[in-house]
């Protein structure tokens, strides 16, 4: 079997020292998705994403992911201590391509998106802490993580007391119930729909077809399901 001719990175095993993290990097992190990040990669480990340019030794994505490898690592970028071997992606990129790659790969509009009937159809069967989705990414699906806290459990009886397993038990089939509830309920709180254009005009025109104001980011969509009645 022959190798895709569009595979065109080598994965090899560099040393940390090697790299050096691209000052342009326009990508930023917040500590909150810092903090997710780096417990993903305690848990997991790191799956790939880091691309690197041996023309000019200067790191193409994964800057975030190299950003918590060095801290978990102890590494001293200035000193070159407790360096480490890291597997790569290797490339050869022009300064041009480089750049163009580098705002490519953390550009969001060439990610994708989620379906969110499939996704939601997903989080009753998974730990949905391990996603990385927020409460706003929970919230526009309609779905709502049940909340068991431990303190609000009234004391039982000495005699009564259930043993950790059962306890444990208890607890799994409560959340698996409430789970499935909001997993149920998460297409009915979905009544929205997203339009994209390419630019400010292509919108405005859109707007002025239907008579709309193109400032405006909120439509009511019986109210644009009359409009289009009217105009067809």
């Amino acid at each position: 079997m022959s190798k895709s001719k569009y595979t065109t990175s080598e994965s090899i095993e560099i040393s940390r020292s090697e790299i050096e993290p691209a000052k342009y990097n326009p990508r930023k992190i917040s500590d909150e998705a810092k903090k997710k990040l780096k417990a993903n990669i305690k848990r997991m480990g790191v799956m790939g994403g880091i691309v690197w340019n041996r023309r000019t030794g200067r790191l193409v994505g994964g800057h975030q992911k190299l950003l918590i490898l060095d801290e978990l690592q102890k590494y001293d970028r200035e000193t070159n201590e407790n360096d480490y071997l890291i597997r790569v992606e290797a490339v050869d990129l022009s300064d041009q391509e480089e750049i163009e790659q580098n705002i490519f790969l953390n550009n969001k509009n060439a990610q994708g998106e989620f379906d969110n009937d499939i996704l939601s159809s997903l989080l009753s069967d998974i730990e949905i802490k391990n996603t990385g989705l927020d409460d706003f990414d929970l919230n526009l699906l309609g779905f709502e993580l049940p909340n068991f806290d431990v303190e609000e459990v009234e004391p039982e009886p000495l005699e009564e007391i259930k043993s950790k397993a059962d306890k444990k038990d208890d607890i799994k089939a409560k959340k698996e119930a409430s789970t499935e509830k909001a997993v149920n309920t998460a297409r009915e709180g979905n009544t929205y729909v997203m339009l994209s254009f390419n630019d400010y005009q292509s919108k405005e025109q859109f707007m002025d077809r239907f008579s709309l104001d193109p400032n405006t980011n909120v439509i009511d969509g019986d109210e644009f399901a009359d409009q289009i009645e009217r105009i067809y």
